[in-house]
């Protein structure tokens, strides 16, 4: 006599079961919803690349630093959704294992997600930024901290793109090395630019017109008409050091 099936074996249920019972068993249909909604509302540039990114920070759960770093990468941090970014980061953070009865964002924690978000950056640049965190490692870092890190971080990425497009503008031959006149002409836009006074409009519009197109160019005709282009050449990492320079000297102490 041949044996009798099992009527709850499992691949009876698998047969029975509808695709929605399969997607509530699994939880995949909740992780399908969880990431399109972090697609539709930070609406990222290459959403492909968006999805691969947040599938692969699933695979390692013990890596928060790079689980939060992909939570606020997802978006920029000019989109009012990166608030609610930042404290999704914080939050996880905070299940960072301090001691065995203490969890929370320690100084040492915050340090690495900064040199995580920091990666890119030349290195002189991002020893600089450290020094105005000042964090000991076993330090509390409460969540305003933490997020005025993280937006100086983000904007300090920002300016480092800009600096190297303005590179790009003066080196003429393509070479990787631009006119050291041309390049301390650039440089001193920035800087006049950064000084200016948010409590004086008249400074602000000045330093507008300075970093803008028109600003830029005239400056740049009047050194190119001055002659003197036999004082050297910088490369793109000198120049954007110098850049930050003036950018870090405004942000004050984080920690």
């Amino acid at each position: 006599m041949a044996d009798k099936k099992k009527p709850n074996s499992a691949d009876d249920r698998v047969v029975q079961e509808t695709d929605r019972q399969f997607l509530e068993r699994t939880s995949t249909g909740t992780l399908i919803r969880d990431v399109l909604e972090k697609v539709i509302s930070n609406r990222p540039e290459d959403p492909i690349a968006f999805l691969a990114d947040y599938f692969d920070s699933l695979e390692d759960e013990t890596n928060l630093v790079a689980k939060a770093r992909q939570i606020l990468t997802m978006t920029h941090h000019s989109r009012p959704v990166f608030e609610t970014n930042v404290r999704m980061a914080y939050n996880l953070l905070q299940k960072h294992k301090v001691s065995k009865k203490v969890h929370g964002v320690n100084g040492t924690v915050f340090t690495d997600l900064v040199k995580s978000l920091c990666k890119d950056i030349p290195q002189t640049v991002q020893n600089k930024l450290l020094k105005k965190l000042e964090c000991a490692e076993h330090e509390c870092i409460k969540f305003n901290v933490f997020s005025s890190g993280v937006f100086t971080c983000c904007v300090l990425l920002d300016y480092v793109k800009l600096s190297e497009m303005l590179f790009k503008s003066i080196d003429l031959q393509k070479s990787g090395k631009a006119d050291k006149v041309l390049s301390e002409t650039v440089l001193d836009q920035l800087r006049t630019a950064l000084a200016s006074n948010k409590s004086d409009a008249r400074r602000v519009v000045e330093s507008g017109y300075n970093l803008g197109p028109d600003g830029l160019y005239y400056a740049l005709d009047k050194a190119m008409k001055r002659g003197n282009h036999n004082q050297g050449a910088q490369t793109l990492d000198q120049f954007t050091t110098e850049a930050c320079d003036a950018f870090l000297t405004k942000v004050k102490k984080i920690c």
